[in-house]
């Protein structure tokens, strides 16, 4: 079976996935880490959670780029 091509689907600090951020109508960093804590702990999740308040997508692929910024 192939590995799935979108594994990064959650905050593991807080366990919530963005699928529910989004569900909460979670649409900033700031509202992210207010309301649900995620983005505040190893911050991991900040660059896929930018791109899902870009794109409106909840899964991604593992970003590999180590020059991604983090605009919080």
């Amino acid at each position: 079976m192939p590995a799935d091509p979108t594994p990064v689907r959650r905050c593991v600090c807080h366990d919530i996935t963005f699928a529910e951020l989004k569900a909460a109508g979670v649409c900033s960093l700031d509202q992210a880490g207010d309301r649900f804590g995620a983005g505040t702990n190893c911050q991991t999740c900040v660059p896929y959670l930018e791109k899902m308040f870009e794109t409106g997508e909840t899964a991604f692929a593992v970003i590999t780029d180590t020059t991604v910024s983090v605009s919080r």
